[in-house]
């Protein structure tokens, strides 16, 4: 097909950025009749996965200084021809909107966490179009007569052929709580660990993901004082992929954050048959869970609410059979990468007309 619209993927980088599988996600399922996609990493040009193109790597760093970068990056969407940047940048500045402008490249970001600032309100006003991936986010950020009108609520999509039911690997006597995400404080993983100190010495937690240096001291000092050694597991760094293996050795999964957009983990939970937990961690959480939120939402001020909740799914086959057809329902109807990129291939032909 002639006249593909080229579009830009940002991302900070493909290391430690959160969005990083959401966007490989959408980069392997755009439509190649349609779209010429480039990616372009600000940190670690080494790491890039490697489903993304030679030819369609790009590199450039922030710290040439703003100025510069924004020069830089308007000379690179000339020289590709792109028609749409669209951004997974978690900053709220305004340097890549400006390149755009400088260019004349329709420039889109997506916003996925619940900061909000003049800083990102100046972003959200030189953007050509936003989409956001928590429906609350249209009253909190967007509802005002500047940008109502440019905003598409997206959420994001799994792959079923990746995020599935897998032959269930129980421990014998053991019910196994599952937490997958970066060990930090945002993630919150010590609450799960108070909770895991008022359960039963059945009760056990495998804890996934990269570590905070400063906060895994925190974890290993509260496990050695409550003498948890031999009921918490640190897991490590797992790959997008082998996340449903993982999930097929939990009993529930939990994801007690402060603070998220519309939480991946919820989903990947929910499509892999595992029954899941959430916080009340900014709205996301909420709309997920329609329909179980009683029995699957905690608050945060006292670890009490989420022990009677796992206590509830270890005792009861009826509630567990319940959450795992709402999630795999829930998933299948509205969470396909499908739809994602069906959403998104819509919206850029429309900035291009």
């Amino acid at each position: 097909m002639a006249n593909k619209i080229n579009i830009l993927f940002t991302i900070p980088n493909f290391k430690t950025a959160g969005s990083q599988f959401v966007l490989l996600g959408l980069y392997n399922a755009l439509d190649r009749e349609l779209f010429q996609p480039y990616v372009l990493v600000e940190k670690f040009p080494e790491v890039f996965p490697k489903d993304i193109k030679e030819n369609e790597r790009l590199h450039l760093t922030e710290d040439i200084g703003s100025r510069s970068y924004i020069a830089k990056l308007s000379q690179l969407l000339k020289s590709k021809k792109i028609d749409i940047l669209h951004s997974w940048d978690y900053k709220s500045n305004s340097i890549e909107a400006l390149a755009c402008r400088k260019a004349g490249v329709s420039y889109v970001y997506t916003k996925k966490n619940n900061a909000w600032s003049k800083r990102w309100f100046i972003k959200s006003i030189l953007a050509s179009h936003v989409a956001y991936n928590n429906p609350e986010m249209r009253a909190r950020f967007f509802d005002n007569i500047w940008l109502r009108k440019k905003v598409t609520f997206i959420p994001h999509g799994l792959n079923p052929s990746v995020f599935k039911p897998q032959e269930r690997r129980a421990e014998k006597n053991k019910i196994t709580i599952g937490c997958i995400g970066v060990l930090g404080p945002n993630k919150n993983q010590l609450f799960l660990l108070k909770a895991l100190s008022q359960l039963p010495s059945n009760f056990q937690v495998f804890l996934y993901g990269k570590e905070d240096d400063v906060y895994r001291t925190e974890l290993d000092a509260y496990v050695s004082k409550n003498k948890l050694s031999e009921r918490v597991f640190f897991k490590g760094y797992i790959a997008n992929h082998q996340i449903p293996d993982a999930m097929a050795t939990f009993d529930a999964a939990v994801l007690p954050s402060l603070q998220e957009g519309l939480p991946l983990s919820i989903m990947e939970a929910m499509a892999c048959g595992v029954p899941i937990l959430s916080s009340d961690s900014g709205g996301g959480a909420r709309y997920l869970l329609e329909g179980v939120n009683k029995e699957c939402i905690f608050k945060l001020d006292d670890p009490s609410q989420l022990v009677q909740q796992l206590t509830n799914i270890a005792t009861n086959t009826g509630l567990q059979e319940q959450l795992k057809t709402f999630g795999l329902k829930r998933v299948r109807a509205d969470f396909s990468i499908e739809k994602e990129v069906g959403s998104y291939t819509r919206l850029y032909q429309k900035l291009i007309s």
